[in-house]
C-alpha cells in the first residue's frame, strides 16, 4: 500500500533526478543550507472513504526555492511542471494537478496534489467453531 512517506520520498527522488546539482530537504533545517536548494513541505494528507475499501487519499505539496532572481526562480517553475507532473510511487505512476506557483519575497513556491485511490485490505470476518446439523425426512404417508 502506498504510504505518506513514499509519496514525499518519491517527489524527493523526482526533484534528485531532474535536477541533479541542486540539493533536496525536507525537514526544516536553522542555517548552514547553500543555495540554491529545494525544500519540499507537505501539507496536510487527506483521506475520504468512497465506497467499501477504496479510499481517496489527497497529498498536497508546496516546494520551495531557493536562489537567484525572479527570471531564474520562473524558469525553474518551467522545469517543475514538466518533471513533476507524474511520478512513480511504489511502481506505479501518480499525476499531479493543481500545479501553480508563485514568488514571495525572493523564493519560489511551486504548488502540486497527487490525488489517488487506495484500497485498504479487509478484516476476513471470524469463522464458527463448529456447527452440527440434523435433518429429518418425514414419510409422504
Amino acid at each position: 500500500m502506498i504510504t505518506v512517506n513514499s509519496v514525499l520520498d518519491s517527489v524527493i527522488a523526482a526533484l534528485d533526478q531532474n535536477f541533479p546539482n541542486i540539493n533536496t530537504y525536507s525537514e526544516e533545517s536553522a542555517q548552514g543550507l547553500e543555495e540554491p536548494y529545494f525544500y519540499v513541505k507537505l501539507f496536510p494528507v487527506s483521506q475520504n472513504q468512497l465506497l467499501g475499501q477504496r479510499y481517496r487519499r489527497n497529498h498536497s505539496f508546496d516546494i520551495h526555492y531557493f536562489a537567484g532572481s525572479n527570471e531564474a526562480l520562473h524558469d525553474v517553475a518551467e522545469r517543475l511542471y514538466d518533471k513533476l507532473e507524474l511520478i512513480s510511487v511504489d511502481g506505479g505512476l501518480v499525476r499531479g494537478s493543481g500545479m501553480r506557483h508563485e514568488i514571495v519575497e525572493g523564493v519560489l513556491h511551486w504548488f502540486v496534489a497527487y490525488n489517488f485511490h487506495v484500497m485498504r485490505s479487509a478484516e476476513p470476518d471470524s469463522l464458527m467453531q463448529s456447527m452440527k446439523q440434523e435433518g429429518y425426512l418425514r414419510d409422504k404417508n
